[in-house]
């Protein structure tokens, strides 16, 4: 959808978060979700020329030691300036194995007289040919309707496209779909050994939240309540986490804190309860009040294991309460490196200038806390945490403050 992704904060993110930039845009609506390749329908409104085609031979030229794969058109998919007839030989600079008559989808863009011809696409399955035939572009309303039948579809590919498709969408799109989502097969699916379904399990356990009643918020409970096993991932337990809290509420977060923070056995299961707080955050808020997610994300910081990744979450929440503590921490484990206490100091420079912005005064006391805490370090550390997260203080209003 969040396209749907392992939640995973880059660089870019960082600088973003602590410049105080809202992420909730850029963020797939599913971020439990494996990365996906374009779907059909984008493939499809991207290119210029799409034909249906058979395969006719391997080609090698002996002098350039290079291979191409001669096709021959059946049918004309989608066609822009360049026309092509039946029986039109097209040919791709590359080699495909194949047998004379095999199926497949050729998508170009045109460049000029050029064709710039994507990998051919096999069409061997029975149906893959009519649904791609089928699939609404992108601009058609109601489109993910289209996909949910074809989610675990026997056809892999047509079952891929489908599930690229709604982990792609936006979540306000898939959650639109809620009295048409399929509970029982999302439950099914949820149980399933299967390597392929697994690595789809965090879009089904949040479909099932949005879909649910209280029997699969007690579904989903028993799933994540599972002891987990150091030797077996546990594939989409954050999607199954954010479902049961979906259907749960404040309650159900508080039921998971209360299961997995204090619990060593527990101790794999904290990344996926990080992701899963974001996800609260970013569009869940009617679910659970914002100062609950806060506090949930601020008991992280007493994990050693996760706590430094939290900061950039805080910052972007504007949760001040967490400054005493790591100021306190400031240069012992595990905020004892350069980089862990860059993010402190970034952390204290966005709560600075978020409470010297504010009128009007007077000036919270966080931010003449977090003043005195920079004004106490080496400037040039400072200045550096500046250029590396790109935020800037006001060095005409940077007179030593005394906290109260």
């Amino acid at each position: 959808m969040l396209g749907m992704r392992q939640w995973i904060l880059g660089g870019w993110v960082i600088l973003t978060v602590f410049s105080g930039v809202q992420q909730a845009g850029a963020v797939p609506g599913c971020p439990f979700c494996a990365p996906s390749d374009p779907p059909f329908s984008q493939r499809l409104s991207e290119c210029d020329v799409a034909l249906e085609v058979k395969w006719v031979s391997l080609d090698t030229d002996e002098k350039l030691q290079q291979e191409s794969t001669s096709f021959e058109v059946v049918s004309a998919f989608r066609t822009s300036r360049q026309k092509f007839n039946v029986g039109d030989r097209v040919k791709w600079g590359y080699g495909r194995d194949g047998k004379p008559g095999d199926p497949f989808l050729l998508i170009g863009k045109e460049d000029g007289e050029t064709i710039t011809w994507e990998r051919p696409i096999a069409l061997g399955g029975e149906y893959l040919f009519q649904y791609i035939r089928k699939v609404p572009p992108p601009e058609a309303p109601d489109r993910l309707s289209f996909f949910l039948k074809f989610l675990e579809f026997p056809d892999s590919e047509i079952c891929s496209d489908a599930y690229a498709e709604v982990s792609r969408a936006s979540f306000k799109e898939v959650a639109a779909l809620a009295p048409k989502l399929p509970r029982e097969k999302l439950r099914k699916w949820l149980q399933s050994d299967d390597p392929q379904v697994q690595v789809r399990l965090g879009l089904y356990g949040m479909m099932l939240g949005l879909a649910g009643d209280d029997s699969d918020a007690e579904f989903l409970e028993q799933l994540i309540m599972k002891t987990p096993d150091p030797d077996r991932p546990r594939l989409g337990i954050d999607g199954m986490m954010a479902g049961y809290i979906l259907l749960r509420g404040e309650a159900g977060l508080q039921k998971l804190l209360a299961a997995k923070m204090d619990d060593p056995r527990g101790e794999d299961d904290l990344i996926p309860l990080r992701n899963t707080l974001v996800f609260l955050w970013d569009y869940s808020q009617d679910r659970v009040p914002p100062e609950a997610i806060r506090a949930a994300m601020r008991r992280f910081l007493d994990h050693p294991r996760i706590a430094v990744n939290v900061i950039e979450n805080l910052s972007r929440w504007k949760d001040w309460q967490s400054l005493d503590k790591l100021i306190m921490a400031y240069g012992t484990a595990p905020f004892d490196s350069n980089q862990s206490q860059q993010k402190i100091i970034a952390f204290a420079l966005v709560c600075e200038r978020d409470g010297f912005n504010q009128s009007p005064k007077p000036i919270p006391a966080s931010a003449l806390k977090a003043r005195q805490f920079l004004d106490g370090l080496d400037p040039e550390v400072v200045k550096a945490t500046e250029r590396r997260f790109m935020i800037s203080r006001r060095r005409n209003d940077t007179k030593p403050v005394k906290a109260p």
